[in-house]
């Protein structure tokens, strides 16, 4: 009976505070005439909150004494997110910064099969022992192209070494000297003068002859004389050589000491030495005749 009467006095007490209670909009009501009728405001519901609070405690009770009331809180697990994104994977590229030649190894030495316009792209497949040349995807097929004219994106941390094919083979110079030009020179001796004419005595004479090439091919050196009488020398020269149908002219002075008034036999000899095959011999010498006064 005592436990019993103590929890209707508990549930009482709560009952008369709540009624007690300012609601949170109210006001001190004024003071009403004697004897009339308090009417209470609209809104204003003090059993429930009374009932709502009496709710809210759990009351125990042992041997007469009341334990306070345990409040029990219980955790929310926290919602769980899924990233359900799609991640491209990144492929290694090559871009052209000009317009690049495509080879078919890394080296200049390998023949062109084709190019990259500037901004042009390639997906790089590999790249050569010294990480100068990139191995890229070519049409259907592979190819390569110069690492110093190409900018590399989203490679990866090891690019696989790809073996250069063989080198061309350089075929073996041709020889660049013009073909031998069939036939034989013909040297002849076409011209010879002096003058004055009459010659003086003790006084230089101006000597003056012409060799032609009237052969088929050019004449490499020969030698040239000019015998002042019958076999005596007189002057001679060196020619390093005639083009076919070319002249030359050749000059030097001579002086005679000998007698007044007298007819010195001349001749000019071309190729003296016979340093030449010609097409003809017989035409190499001219014979004449200097006047002494």
């Amino acid at each position: 009976m005592r436990t019993k009467a103590l929890f209707i006095l508990i549930i009482l007490a709560l009952v008369s505070a709540s009624c007690n209670l300012p609601t949170a909009n109210s006001s001190v009501p004024p003071a009403q005439p004697s004897g009339s009728t308090i009417i209470p405001e609209v809104g204003v519901d003090a059993v429930g909150t009374s009932v709502a609070l009496t709710a809210a405690v759990v009351l125990t009770h042992a041997a007469g004494s009341v334990v306070p009331p345990t409040v029990m809180f219980t955790d929310t697990p926290a919602p769980t997110f899924t990233n359900t994104a799609t991640i491209t994977p990144c492929v290694p590229m090559v871009t052209a910064n000009t317009n690049a030649n495509v080879r078919s190894g890394p080296d200049i030495a390998y023949s062109v099969v084709g190019s990259l316009t500037q901004g042009g792209t390639a997906v790089v497949a590999g790249r050569n022992d010294a990480s100068t040349w990139w191995y890229i995807e070519y049409g259907s097929n592979h190819a390569w192209i110069a690492g110093s004219v190409t900018t590399a994106s989203c490679l990866p941390v090891s690019v696989q070494i790809v073996a250069a094919p063989p080198l061309p083979t350089v075929p073996s110079p041709t020889n660049t000297l013009p073909p031998p030009v069939a036939g034989l020179p013909d040297l002849v001796a076409s011209g010879m003068q002096y003058w004055p004419d009459p010659a003086r005595n003790n006084q230089p004479v101006a000597i003056q002859v012409k060799v032609t090439n009237n052969g088929t091919a050019p004449a490499g050196q020969f030698t040239v004389v000019w015998l002042s009488n019958q076999s005596l020398p007189g002057c001679s020269w060196t020619v390093s050589g005639l083009g076919i149908g070319a002249s030359k002219n050749l000059e030097c002075e001579f002086t005679y000491n000998g007698h007044p008034s007298a007819d010195y036999w001349i001749t000019l000899v071309v190729d003296a030495g016979n340093q030449l095959v010609e097409l003809d011999e017989g035409n190499n010498e001219r014979d004449g005749t200097l006047l002494v006064r």
